[in-house]
């Protein structure tokens, strides 16, 4: 009997065939995750890790890295249209948004006021433009915190410009639009070699954490198990960072389009103590940046920790990973 062969490049083609088809298949299964980000910077980098080091794919997600405006975000968060956000939500809980807070990311505020050439310290802002994300913004706490260090209230003394994503911040201190802008460790990296410079760092003047990941009340009452497959994808990011200092420093210079001098600064700065590897953050910092936010918005009202925060499913993620190595 003759055998039947094939010729080896149609057995190349369909074995092709079929590792495409079982590729497809296992795409397929994901679950779309979209969260929702303020900007390509520090404050994203656990996210952008457990991305590229496939945690969240091992949770079962697809997920899509969303940058936007921290109004924009909690709308899309409330509206379903993002599964979360690492955008602020104090403000917007306090003002009633049916929201949690449930890892925070920096234990530490990673925020200088960067200024242009001839600015030569914060008191030459008066009359000025600053630049900060929006008015609810964890950047703005810091802006009015460092213009009150020295003097100058907002909206009286300093013209405050909402302007959203750090990019756009940016490019308005670039092009003279705003005269001074909230940045983070890595904004000042990128900004320093053009001739602009800090006038004031926010660890000096205020308390407070950066980066977090907030849900929607519901889905944290009602499907607690999926939160929890989140936070496990996001501290495994978050620890990743910090492990794996070259392979984090390519990534995150790529991300940011920093260089990796900059990208290895930043990661020294994180490593040394801001960047939480269990996603935890202190209560009196906590209260620090609730009160700061008040204030910030005009809220006459006490505010309870529990109106915005809960820790507790993190807690039960790092018992999990007690001992988890990247």
């Amino acid at each position: 009997m003759k055998r039947f062969r094939l010729p080896i490049a149609l057995v190349g083609c369909l074995v092709t065939l079929g590792c495409l088809d079982t590729a497809a298949a296992a795409v397929a299964e994901l679950a779309r995750l979209r969260i929702s980000i303020p900007g390509l910077g520090t404050t994203s980098y656990p996210l952008i890790m457990a991305q590229k080091k496939g945690y969240f794919r091992a949770e079962g997600y697809d997920v899509e890295l969303i940058p936007m405006t921290g109004g924009l975000a909690v709308k899309t968060l409330m509206a379903g249209e993002v599964n979360l956000t690492s955008a602020g939500t104090l403000v917007a809980s306090m003002q009633g948004a049916k929201l949690r807070m449930v890892m925070g990311f920096l234990r530490q505020l990673p925020y200088d006021l960067v200024a242009a050439p001839e600015i030569k310290r914060v008191e030459d802002l008066r009359g000025k433009k600053v630049a900060v994300a929006d008015r609810g913004s964890v950047t703005f706490m810091v802006a009015r915190a460092m213009l009150q260090g020295h003097g100058l209230e907002v909206d009286k003394d300093v013209t405050i410009l909402a302007l959203g994503r750090p990019d756009v911040r940016y490019q308005a201190l670039l092009m003279g639009t705003a005269q001074a802008v909230v940045a983070n460790v890595d904004g000042t990296g990128l900004l320093e070699p053009k001739g602009y410079h800090s006038v004031a760092s926010a660890g000096k003047y205020t308390k407070g954490f950066a980066g977090s990941i907030s849900v929607a009340q519901d889905l944290f009452d009602k499907r607690p198990d999926e939160v929890m497959k989140y936070l496990r994808a996001a501290v495994k990011g978050a620890r990743a960072y910090l492990a794996l200092r070259d392979e984090a420093i390519k990534i995150t210079s790529q991300w940011t389009k920093i260089t990796p001098a900059v990208a290895a600064k930043v990661h020294d700065y994180l490593a040394a103590g801001a960047l939480a590897p269990d996603g935890l953050i202190d209560r009196d910092v906590m209260e620090v940046a609730i009160n700061e936010a008040r204030d910030g918005a005009g809220i006459k009202r006490a505010v309870k920790h529990e109106e915005i925060y809960d820790f507790s499913l993190m807690q039960r993620v790092n018992d999990e990973l007690r001992g988890w190595r990247p």
